[in-house]
This record gives C-alpha cells, structure tokens and sequence, in this order.
C-alpha cells in the first residue's frame, strides 16, 4: 500500500520520506489544552509541518492562530527549548521581528507532556513563501537574497548586548563551531566519537575516511587561528529561506519574521555567515546525480553586498572562503548522532556521513567547488570595495 501523503514530509533527499515523528493527534491536542488556557475550545487545522526533527502545527481557534512544536525529550528537553526563547524574547527587544511565545499555566514557555517537549507560539506575522521549500534550495529571486544577508546582519548586531555567554544544553541537532575551534580536527572528531555510544557503535565497523580527513586538515589548518580567536556571539544557524516569512509574494517582499531558532547556538558571526552561504546558495541536493550543481550567483552576490552593508566590521571575513568548505561539518555529525542514536535511521545515518560530512567536503576540492570559492573571495573584495 503506498503511504500517505499525510505520513511523508521532508528527508534528506529530494523525495518525500515517511516522517519518523508521529503528527499531533486531537487528543494531543487536547492535553495541550489542559497546560495552555489559551488553546481552549473548538480549533481546526490549518496545515502540517513536512520538517524533519519534530511535529508541528499550524491550528486555528475560535479567536486566532496559533503554531505548535512539539519535540521529543530524548533530544530536546524544556529547558533546551526555553534557552531558544530566551534568545527570542532578547531579539524581539531588540527589534527583531520574531514569534510571540505563548506561557503555560505554570508560567513557562515549554511544557513536557509524556515523551514530548512542547512550545506554542502565536501564528507568525507574513506569508509563508517558502513553507514547502526544500533547505538547501535557493532563494526564489536575488532580491529575496538580499533581504536575508541584510536581516542577519540585523541579528548579529542585536546579540552583541545579549548577557549569555555560553553554548546551549542540548547534545543533539545542534549547530556550533567546537570542531572548527580545535588544535586538531581529526583528534578532535575522534574524540566526539569516542564519547557518544551512538556514533561510537556506527563506526565500529568503519573507518574515518583517510582522503576526507586529509581534505579537513588541509582547510582547518588555515582557519584554525582566527576561529579560536573571533568574538562569539549566539548565532542562529538556519537562516535558510524556508525560516523567514514576507511581507508580500513578490519579488520585492521584505521579511516580516525570523522564525525558528531551533539550532541557535553560541559560535561567531562568520560562522553563521558561512551556513547561511552554505544553505542558500549550492543545490546541495542534486548532489546524488550530479558534481555539477545549481550555483545560485545572482542570489549569493546580492546576499554578500547586503551582509556586509549593514554588518560591523568582521575582521575574520578573508577565511570565510575556506571556512565553507568544512563548515557543515559540526552539523552533519550531530545529525549522524541524532539518527543513529535517536531515530535509528542508518538510511538517513549513512546519508549524513557519506553524503554530508564526505561529499561535501569533497564538492569543494573539485573544479565547481573550487571556482565557487574563487567567486566567493571575489564577491567580498567587490562588496568591500
């Protein structure tokens, strides 16, 4: 029997893929209801999240909207939600336009129901243009682009009074620059396996591969300095298209809303600028069929004049052409935890690892990859100029 397209969402590929979160139920719904007076009475569903790593909802109440997320608490507790919205809440402050975090009865921003963590928000100002959008796709026109490398200059600057001064609780699906910090990356990633029995027992019968290890080193040699050196600031780390929403459909949008924070994480300001490069602008996901991918030029030109236009100095800029090329390596690895520990999906395991954390790496040191990042330094000197 083929399977619902209620039951597929997104997966590591371009096909939709059985989702390995059940989706919230009536009676889930209705124990919410018991912790968040504000979802009292009749509600109907508005649409169903196909992201990955969680369940979310978008419902309709007699009175308004709301968006439900719901976790599991094996990877994300309630505090590890509320370290999220703290930062949330400091943005909206700071004049950063986010989503309004509905209180539970005990006051909290999370609540823990069973197995799950669970966050409520009031329904996100503007249009959803990317809600179907695959990450790693890009931007639907350059002028969108641009209003990213604008908005995360934004973000950057409104963390630079942010009192937190250190990297988040959560151990898995998280997003920050450990690796990239280390006197020796291969010691480095050796010892992340060493200490976690998932990543521990998929490797058991693997072995790190040599050319990909020689191809970090290569690279972390020459960013491993101003890593360890550049100022930190907490850093959102999926600003893909897919988390903004507009003000309008057209070409000339503006963003209305930042919206998930799920990977924010204490790291610099050019790391993040370098996952949001790497998210946006390479079609990632062609990458099975094909070593000539989709580069969008127009889009990562118009980002990079944006970023830096309204960016303070960042003195670590002249790395972030080699930077990109090992950047997704933290994150592909806390993925390959997450599924080898936490879902027991070796499918999407072993996409991580061969696809992700190898391929990638490889992408970089072939002919596109490396006139990428010639095209890359030159857009900087441009937009410096």
């Amino acid at each position: 029997m083929a399977e619902s397209s209620a039951n597929l969402g997104h997966g590591m590929g371009e096909s939709p893929e059985a989702k390995d979160w059940q989706d919230i139920s009536a009676d889930d719904f209705r124990l919410l209801q018991q912790v968040y007076p504000q979802l009292q009475g009749k509600f109907t569903v508005l649409w169903r999240s196909p992201r990955p790593f969680s369940s979310a909802v978008l419902i309709q109440t007699e009175h308004r909207s709301y968006f439900i997320k719901r976790s599991h608490r094996s990877f994300r507790s309630a505090s590890d939600l509320q370290q999220e919205h703290q930062l949330i809440q400091h943005l909206a402050a700071q004049g950063i336009s986010v989503p309004v975090l509905l209180c539970s009865k005990d006051g909290a921003t999370a609540a823990e129901l069973g197995d799950w963590s669970c966050e409520v928000h009031e329904k996100a100002q503007g249009f959803d243009l990317y809600a179907d959008h695959l990450s790693w796709k890009p931007f639907f026109s350059a002028s969108h682009a641009a209003k990213a490398g604008e908005m995360l200059a934004k973000l950057h600057q409104a963390v630079q009074n942010y009192p937190v001064q250190h990297g988040r609780s959560a151990k898995y699906l998280i997003s920050n620059q450990d690796i990239l910090e280390s006197h020796d990356i291969e010691a480095a990633i050796q010892q992340r396996i060493k200490s976690s029995s998932a990543l521990s027992a998929y490797f058991a019968d693997k072995d790190l591969d040599a050319v990909w290890l020689d191809q970090l080193k290569a690279v972390h040699g020459n960013i491993k300095n101003a890593m360890q050196q550049a100022s930190k600031i907490w850093t959102h780390n999926d600003l893909h298209a897919s988390n903004l929403l507009w003000t309008e459909s057209g070409d000339q949008a503006e963003i209305s809303t930042v919206i998930d924070f799920g990977l924010a994480d204490y790291n610099s300001a050019v790391y993040d600028l370098a996952v949001t490069i790497e998210r946006n602008f390479i079609d990632w996901l062609a990458l099975e069929q094909t070593a000539d991918l989709h580069i969008d030029t127009a889009g990562l030109s118009a980002f990079i004049r944006a970023y830096l236009a309204n960016a303070a100095p960042l003195k670590e800029l002249e790395i972030l052409p080699e930077l990109i090329k090992i950047v997704h390596t933290d994150f592909a690895l806390s993925e390959l935890e997450y599924f080898a520990g936490i879902t027991r999906n070796f499918k999407h395991a072993d996409a991580a690892y061969y696809g992700w954390l190898r391929a990638h790496t490889a992408w970089f040191f072939q002919p596109q990859g490396q006139k990428f990042c010639q095209l890359l330094a030159k857009l900087i000197q441009q937009a410096k100029a």
